[in-house]
């Protein structure tokens, strides 16, 4: 005697969603995610160019994808290259320098729940 087993499978593919990061736009993961992303993208920062980055009320992720740079907060500086990760607590700040060549990186911004502190 054989016995077939059934799996409940919910299709989730109506919330897929596919997107070319290098169309230079930020993408809204609430679309598709459930979890604490609020924001997506790859970002790109002009040869020289500076950024600031505060974690109020969210952290950051970063990732360098090419090119080279700087982070430096309140008393340490690091440099940045290409498969360099970088995450920014909450309460944190950082000023991003790109090096001669830009800073290209993946940053991707997280919701933290109300109450949340380390």
């Amino acid at each position: 005697m054989t016995t077939t087993h059934r799996t409940h499978r919910t299709d989730r593919t109506d919330r897929t969603a596919v997107t070319s990061l290098h169309r230079g736009r930020a993408v809204d993961p609430g679309r598709v995610l459930t979890g604490p992303l609020l924001g997506v993208g790859l970002s790109w920062l002009e040869p020289d160019a500076e950024l600031d980055l505060d974690a109020d009320g969210v952290e950051h992720a970063l990732y360098v994808t090419t090119g080279s740079g700087r982070a430096g907060g309140r008393e340490v500086e690091v440099e940045l290259a290409e498969g360099t990760g970088l995450t920014l607590p909450l309460g944190g700040s950082v000023t991003l320098t790109a090096g001669p060549a830009g800073l290209e990186y993946f940053h991707a911004v997280l919701a933290v729940p109300r109450g949340a502190h380390r």
